[in-house]
């Protein structure tokens, strides 16, 4: 099986246990990222700023800086996430290349969490336990810490043959903006470059390679697959924002699209989007993505 890029990452899925009834925000992924954050500029301010502030010197250029890791909250729930005390909730922290390194201070971060409380109103969590997503062995549990069974996987290059058509299900509102503004279709060029463009900037900054003239070969092709179904909807959010004071727009695009065409050549491509998300604003687990094959 050939393979067209290699991405390694650390899945680490984390449980925490609420100490009051808490009243959280129906998306969960800013007061996530917020208060992990916090935490880790407390623990180790060499590893917040590799994971949180790396790039940042070129944000007022307008550049977007691809992040090292990756928050996947629970689910949407409407209109608001209500937990009970002794309740929990569960999320993914992805670390990608050589954010793994950092680990060590994450862990740390982690336990002290209830230190800084989740939401607006700084509801109480404490760390419950933290395993390896895929090999499903705890890295932390009841105070103790296994870092041997901290082991990055791949992303899979996954093959498929006599694919004619594909089902794309967002999950998580996707954001993608063309001059500025929110875009409301998703052709099937747009999905694949942003797709490509994420991969490309993950394997540049923190390791790994992808093939250069594949990339290229496959972005020429996507102008020939078909939209043949289309069910979007805008998806109203709001985030509060430290930097600004204020609430920030969070809005993106939820649904399904399908497309048909020689879908063959780009399964791989569409496989890793489904772990590492695209679009704008993925380290709050934004443009989650799962796909099905025809």
């Amino acid at each position: 099986m050939k393979k067209h890029y290699e991405i390694n990452y650390l899945p680490l899925k984390v449980s925490l246990m609420s100490q009051q009834r808490a009243e959280l925000p129906s998306y969960l992924g800013s007061a996530l990222r917020g208060v992990i954050g916090q935490a880790l500029l407390q623990t180790d301010k060499d590893a917040c700023a590799f994971l949180y502030r790396n790039g940042e010197d070129a944000l007022h250029t307008g550049q977007v800086v691809v992040k090292p890791y990756m928050i996947v909250p629970p689910e949407i729930c409407r209109p608001q996430t209500v937990i009970k005390r002794g309740e929990n909730i569960e999320f993914e922290f992805l670390m990608f290349g050589s954010a793994v390194q950092y680990v060590s201070s994450l862990i740390l971060a982690l336990e002290k969490i209830n230190r800084f409380g989740l939401g607006a109103r700084r509801y109480p969590f404490s760390l419950l336990k933290i395993i390896n997503s895929q090999t499903k062995r705890f890295i932390w549990r009841n105070g103790k810490c296994l870092l041997s069974n901290v082991a990055p996987v791949a992303v899979s290059c996954y093959e498929l043959q006599d694919v004619t058509g594909v089902i794309l299900k967002i999950c998580t509102p996707l954001r993608i903006r063309h001059g500025g503004t929110l875009i409301k279709e998703i052709s099937f060029q747009t999905l694949i470059r942003n797709i490509v463009n994420r991969i490309t900037a993950i394997t540049e900054r923190y390791g790994g390679w992808s093939d250069r003239a594949e990339a290229e070969k496959i972005q020429w092709l996507a102008a020939e697959v078909r939209t043949v179904r289309e069910e979007l909807r805008v998806e109203r959010m709001e985030r509060y924002s430290n930097r600004i004071n204020g609430k920030m727009d969070f809005s993106g695009l939820m649904g399904e699209v399908e497309y048909e065409g020689e879908l063959s050549p780009f399964v791989p491509w569409l496989c890793a989007a489904q772990v590492l998300h695209i679009g704008r604003n993925t380290t709050f687990g934004m443009g989650k993505i799962e796909v099905y094959f025809i």
